[in-house]
């Protein structure tokens, strides 16, 4: 009897022991919230570490994942009280991952930083939206609001509609045997899908549909991460031959355009034989950028090196006929007082630093616009919208130069520019050395205002261009603005250096800014395209 007693006790404890460490594999969970959106440059970083390598690293960690750009309908609302909750001061944002409400990390090197709280944490309750937190034994799974997707162990709940048995999808979740859990439970096999986060994608070998929710699990990597960003420039060289080939078109346009190549052929005609081309070229790359498949071009290794695309949009950019007009008639003014070299380097180089830096603040202003609103879908599409239509308002020059609507200075504001340009007669003779660079820089000041909306469309396009960009820092994305304005400013400089070495210019012509305006909006359009439907052809994800 003593003996039986004994076996007893013994199975009582034994069974205990295997209860108890079945409430704690789910009870004793380090959990988080995050909250990302795919697209987010900052994103792309912290994704992969967090939910493949952090949930890899650490079996224990729960990560509860709001996305909220692709998902903006579902998860909006529940964001935005976790952003009021727990950054009650300050300006919200992505990423943003919450263990509680004195621990929380905010932005892409706050997260990445959050490896020491995970590996000093053994556990914790999951905060929720309204500043309370529930251990994840205790949360109900299934009354979690919006659509997350709850991350464990190389193991993912992807919310449907959030229905089912809340204990059986944390058993799922924390219990090693899976195939146990799924004994007499009511689900579905379907096929494993690669889950998309910000330029990446995780994949799983096995999926159930249960309930209302789908479970994916075992073994994940990523297959399409930040290690494959950035393409060799070797893989890209044809790149370069495609642009050098667009910028030899651009220019026979040009020079047939200008040039009095048959008498049989009025300026007019050539207008609408160009146009008609451009319409029939434009055609047919929207169905070569509509058809060709995101997932060839990284087979085939085809990546826009970002380098050469900022050289080639910024060149394109720096043949402004605004900027040139100015310009060529301020140095033609110059010339025509003092044939002074000295004097046209000191006016000319003044105007074009102080152009540079009005333009690299106009454009990291529309950066950080961007940044803050994150690359989403919308802003893609209305960043393609304002390309097309600013492409054709500058298209329609070659037939209608500042008639109707335009983009062009506005004759109200030449008649003060030339009577500003006029007044640096006397300076440009008798003025000493500052009172020229500073002249010139209050010209260059005025004149970039007043060209503003002539000169706002590339800037913009290009700086939600580059939001769309994964780069190594912050810093990276000014680095880039700088090219860009380096590059943007050589041809003006370009200009000086001819006037101060031959003394010779000629004010830019109508016919020439209406050529330039053309070729200009023929770029813009063509960028509108790829950005509405094929983002990928400059190295975007969507």
């Amino acid at each position: 009897m003593i003996k039986l007693k004994k076996i007893l006790l013994i199975i009582s404890i034994l069974i205990l022991i295997f209860l108890s460490t079945g409430t704690l594999a789910v009870e004793d969970k380090i959990c988080a919230v995050y909250i990302t959106g795919v697209g987010c440059p900052n994103c792309a970083f912290t994704d992969p570490v967090l939910l493949s390598e952090s949930t890899t690293k650490y079996p224990n960690l729960i990560i509860i994942e709001y996305e909220i750009y692709h998902q903006r309908e579902s998860n909006s609302g529940v964001s935005n009280q976790y952003f009021d909750t727990y950054i009650p001061v300050g300006r919200p944002g992505v990423p943003f991952l919450i263990f509680g409400k004195e621990n929380t990390a905010l932005g892409r090197f706050g997260v990445l930083g959050a490896g020491e709280t995970i590996e000093e944490l053994t556990f914790n309750d999951c905060p929720l939206a309204d500043g309370s937190a529930i251990s994840f034994g205790d949360l109900d799974l299934t009354s979690l609001p919006g659509k997350p997707k709850i991350w464990g162990n190389k193991r993912i709940l992807i919310s449907i509609d959030g229905s089912g048995d809340n204990e059986l999808l944390k058993n799922l979740l924390t219990t090693e045997n899976i195939s146990t859990i799924l004994e007499g439970a009511d689900f579905e096999e379907i096929e494993a899908q690669p889950v998309q986060i910000s330029e990446a994608k995780i994949n799983f070998e096995g999926a159930i549909k249960i309930g209302g929710w789908i479970f994916q699990w075992n073994g994940a990597e990523i297959t399409d991460g930040i290690s494959e960003i950035s393409e060799p420039m070797w893989k890209s060289w044809y790149w370069l031959l495609l642009l050098v080939a667009l910028l030899g078109f651009l220019f026979l346009i040009y020079k047939f355009l200008t040039k009095k190549l048959c008498v049989c052929f009025s300026d007019k005609q050539k207008n609408f034989f160009i146009a008609g081309m451009s319409i029939i070229i434009l055609i047919g790359f929207f169905i070569f950028a509509k058809s060709i498949s995101p997932d060839f071009l990284k087979e085939a290794g085809i990546s826009l090196p970002l380098p050469l695309f900022t050289f080639f949009i910024a060149l394109v950019d720096g043949f402004n006929p605004c900027n040139l007009f100015v310009l060529t008639l301020l140095l033609g003014f110059l010339v025509g007082v003092s044939h002074n070299r000295k004097k046209i380097y000191i006016i000319g180089f003044s105007f074009v630093v102080m152009v540079f830096f009005i333009y690299s603040l106009f454009m990291a202003a529309w950066l950080n616009i961007f940044k803050f609103i994150g690359f989403i879908t919308p802003l893609r599409v209305a960043i393609a919208i304002v390309a097309i239509v600013a492409g054709l308002i500058n298209c329609k020059e070659l037939f209608a130069f500042r008639k109707g609507v335009t983009l062009m200075v506005q004759e109200r504001h030449k008649r003060p520019l030339i009577e500003r340009i006029e007044r640096m007669k006397g300076i440009i003779k008798r003025g000493s050395t500052i009172t020229l660079i500073s002249s010139s820089i209050l010209l260059a000041a005025f004149a970039s205002l007043v060209e503003l909306p002539c000169t706002a469309g590339f800037p913009i396009i290009y700086a939600g261009i580059l939001t769309g960009k994964v780069l190594a820092s912050s810093l990276t994305y000014y680095f880039y603005l700088l090219f860009y304005n380096v590059i943007y400013v050589l041809p003006l400089a370009v200009v000086i250096g001819i006037f101060g070495w031959t003394f010779k210019g000629k004010q830019i012509s109508k016919r020439q800014m209406q050529i330039i305006k053309f070729i200009g909006g023929l770029i813009m359009i063509l960028l509108g395209i790829i950005l509405l439907v094929n983002p990928s052809l400059i190295s975007i994800t969507i």
